[in-house]
């Protein structure tokens, strides 16, 4: 995290169950009981994930959080509502305000604490989203490829948010030293674009990640790349039939586990050690094989 939990609620005895709740499982947090501390706090300590009330004495907790989105770092922020407010359009206008999660008064404490850790997690992740992505490389000059590879990497579930960004930053690293067109997705994954199949496998093969509970799929297929710009975000994008079939397979095969496709498996000239995986027919329709790991030559 980038700062303490800002815990905005204006009732004291709720405010401070909130502080115990936190301080109990070690998370520093600051409590601010109107919109005015918030926005100092705000300022001052700038906290990654903000525990919001919407009933407020100085305005609607609502509003700002439609103000907080408007501005481009508010995007930076991990909001999660705290409200009495139970009917389920209220619930759903939070949500679509901007909030990432919503509970309930009155809560149960460890739901609370699951749900702090899950804005935890989107905090980490968005953090380094916002690493990669200032050191994405230009777009190419051509940006539609009849026959690309595509490598999609994804982490496994008990990665810890400051494992993940440490080993982002070193797939990041390994894959451009390969030349591939990096584009991290806000889950976590990375994809990664390649002029053909062999230069995917060949950044497999030299990758110095074999203890790594990563999955990975490589694929190829016809694609086109591009960059969405807007206030508060800038996100890689590669489209096509073939790049949502990698993303698919990726997300869908147990941790650890690498495959490469019967299409880009028949577009190398020397195909790899692979045994077959028959349910990757069943979640895509796809063939594919499951490539022989690297040997472990320890990390740098």
């Amino acid at each position: 995290m980038i700062g303490p939990v800002l815990i905005v609620e204006d009732q004291p005895s709720e405010a401070q169950a909130l502080y115990d709740l936190l301080s109990w499982s070690h998370r520093p947090a600051v409590v601010a009981p109107d919109l005015r501390t918030a926005q100092r706090h705000l300022l001052k300590l700038r906290p990654s994930v903000i525990v919001l009330d919407l009933n407020l004495p100085d305005g609607d907790g609502l509003a700002w959080l439609r103000e907080l989105r408007a501005r481009s770092f508010g995007w930076n922020l991990t909001i999660l509502v705290v409200s009495g407010r139970t009917d389920p359009d209220q619930i759903a206008e939070a949500l679509i305000a901007g909030a990432d999660d919503y509970v309930t008064k009155p809560y149960a404490p460890q739901e609370l604490l699951a749900r702090i850790a899950v804005a935890e997690r989107l905090a980490a992740l968005r953090a380094g989203f916002r690493w990669l992505m200032a050191f994405r490389p230009p777009l190419p000059a051509h940006w539609r490829y009849s026959s690309a590879g595509i490598l999609v990497l994804h982490p496994s579930s008990s990665i810890d948010s400051e494992d993940l960004r440490s080993e982002w930053a070193r797939w990041a690293r390994h894959l451009r030293q390969e030349n591939g067109l990096l584009l991290p997705m806000p889950d976590g994954s990375l994809l990664v674009l390649f002029p053909g199949a062999t230069r995917g496998f060949e950044a497999l093969r030299r990758a110095d990640f074999a203890t790594s509970m990563w999955s990975a799929v490589l694929h190829i297929g016809r694609v086109a790349v591009g960059w969405l710009e807007s206030p508060g975000i800038a996100a890689g994008t590669m489209l096509g039939q073939a790049v949502e079939e990698t993303i698919r397979l990726a997300y869908l095969i147990p941790a650890g586990l690498w495959l490469i496709t019967g299409p880009a498996y028949a577009a190398l000239p020397m195909p790899p050690p692979v045994r077959p995986w028959p349910r990757a027919t069943e979640i895509t329709g796809l063939p594919a094989w499951e490539i022989e790991r690297p040997v472990a030559r320890g990390g740098d």
